[in-house]
């Protein structure tokens, strides 16, 4: 059976519930973008982080392998039988963790810049661990919160604050720092960076508050009590979960072997700065601030599938933007941050997709499943795209006779294929008649 509203629950009490979990991910996501891996992998670097490629791979994989450990969640709060308490818990304990990033981060308060670099990552994997958990407790709350027929209208309002507030943070964040340096051109520049990560914790901290008012649904509806070995293996049992799984396995490599070059490419090739990253993201936040509510509108119509392919499509052209630009041309970038606005439409219909395709008795273990082995696929592309990275990132190829590309145009012209292959993978997800009850 798919999920759908607790019954339990008022149409009053549901109207305000999905009200404070807009202003909860609109805070939350304030705080994500002040405390963003674009200013953590620059603070990586300030602190020495070596062989840039693998160096920065490993940075933005190590978050996804420790992920990988959500496979327990199910369990964990199956023995609380309270996702509310286990959500909160487990965001508060990982903001705490964040907030001692700036301490860790400051040279002398640990023996060496690499013991600062090593406390940075694992910090940075231990606050996404208790992230993750308390994710698979939040959408499993949220799908008995949310009646089915409306749910791609909720996921796509919710992504509409979720990029505002992002996009609100990035830019105060980029600012920030340009700012603090040019004021202060004698200081560390570890500094800049360390500041806007303290303050997104706070504004972390914050976004528990709205939290704590949404109801409890009933937690015998979604809550494997228990969780056995027979529940955590039910996903890979089930063939229409199975293709979802594959599709968002696949979705996951192609984007993860293209993140070290696409990180190292605009800074050190392009020299493009800080500032201005944040703001081609910022505006591309913007412009799924638009986007998210219709893409939401035409899942509950349409179905999720359709919405996917179409963003897909747009999606996959981002790596070319990347090959065409040059030290001389580097505003094709503005491109890719343009298509990749489509990202809404994924944002939005992929948890949706997920959830409809999870049994109505016990989805938590179907949410831990999905994000903890699509993460995994990601961060074994990142390490893998980072190890390439550092190979070959000088060599030079020649293909068709005389016409010849370098590294980053190779991993540039792949990463399109890749993505543009998914297009044929998510022909193969079922999603059913929407409405549907019956679960394959």
């Amino acid at each position: 059976m798919i999920a759908d509203a607790d019954p339990s629950l008022v149409v009053f009490q549901r109207r305000r519930a999905r009200r404070l979990a807009y202003w909860n991910g609109a805070i939350w996501a304030i705080g994500n973008g002040l405390a963003s891996t674009t200013l953590v992998v620059y603070l990586a670097l300030e602190l020495g982080a070596g062989r840039i490629g693998l160096g920065i791979s490993l940075i933005l994989a190590a978050r996804n392998v420790v992920g990988l450990l959500r496979l327990g969640a199910p369990a964990m709060i199956g023995r609380l039988v309270d996702r509310k308490r286990f959500c909160l818990g487990t965001f508060l304990l990982g903001t705490l963790i964040l907030l001692t990033l700036p301490w860790a981060s400051k040279p002398g308060n640990l023996p060496s810049p690499g013991a600062s670099l090593a406390a940075l990552v694992v910090l940075w994997c231990v606050y996404h661990l208790l992230q993750y958990l308390g994710m698979v407790a939040l959408w499993s709350w949220l799908a008995d919160l949310v009646p089915v027929r409306i749910r791609g209208r909720f996921l796509g309002r919710r992504q509409r604050w979720l990029s505002a507030g992002e996009a609100v943070a990035m830019l105060c964040g980029g600012l920030f720092v340009w700012g603090w340096q040019r004021l202060h051109p004698t200081d560390p520049r570890w500094i800049a960076y360390v500041i806007p990560a303290g303050l997104g914790a706070g504004f972390m901290l914050a976004a528990l508050i709205p939290l704590m008012a949404v109801p409890r649904a009933a937690t015998s509806r979604t809550v494997c009590v228990g969780a056995t070995l027979r529940s955590m293996l039910a996903p890979f049992a089930d063939s229409r979960f199975q293709r979802l799984l594959v599709f968002g396995c696949w979705f996951s490599f192609s984007n993860g072997f293209t993140q070290s070059t696409q990180n190292f490419y605009p800074a050190q090739i392009l020299h493009i700065s800080l500032f201005a990253m944040l703001a081609m993201r910022v505006g591309m936040q913007c412009g799924q601030l638009g986007v998210s509510p219709w893409a939401g509108r035409l899942a509950d119509r349409w179905g999720n599938r359709p919405v996917m392919f179409v963003s897909l499509l747009l999606v996959a052209q981002g790596p070319l933007f990347y090959l065409f630009s040059t030290p001389e041309q580097p505003w094709w970038l503005v491109g890719a941050w343009t298509v990749w606005i489509a990202y809404a439409g994924l944002n939005v219909c992929l948890p949706n997709l997920m959830l409809k395709l999870s049994p109505g008795d016990s989805n938590t273990p179907y949410i831990a499943t999905f994000y903890a082995i699509t993460g995994l696929c990601y961060a074994a592309s990142t390490i893998f795209g980072g190890v390439l990275f550092d190979c070959f990132h000088d060599s030079t190829f020649a293909i068709l006779g005389s016409t010849s590309l370098d590294y980053y145009q190779h991993v540039f012209l792949l990463g399109w294929f890749a993505r543009s292959c998914g297009l044929l993978v998510l022909l193969c997800v079922i999603e059913g008649r929407r409405g549907s009850t019956q679960h394959g």
